[in-house]
């Protein structure tokens, strides 16, 4: 099962993990991951996100990511 958000080219800055309401984002091994148990899809992370790094999870995302360029994930806490 795949969280329904993924976390791209993140700059480290956590508004995301503080934001989530189920605590779905977590540091896991230096960078912020989305645990696909916990997350219920309620974008709040999306819309906090200063750099537009995490994006939803779906068809039309999927086909939209398999285009572009993925960014670089820096280690948590920048």
């Amino acid at each position: 099962m795949a969280p329904l958000v993924t976390i791209g080219p993140c700059q480290g800055c956590g508004a995301c993990l503080l934001t989530c309401p189920e605590h779905a984002i977590r540091p896991v091994h230096g960078t912020l991951t989305a645990l696909a148990h916990l997350c219920t899809g309620c974008g709040e992370c999306i819309e906090v996100c200063p750099v537009d790094a995490i994006t939803e999870n779906g068809p039309a995302a999927a086909a939209a990511r398999a285009t572009a360029t993925a960014g670089r994930t820096v280690p948590w806490p920048a």
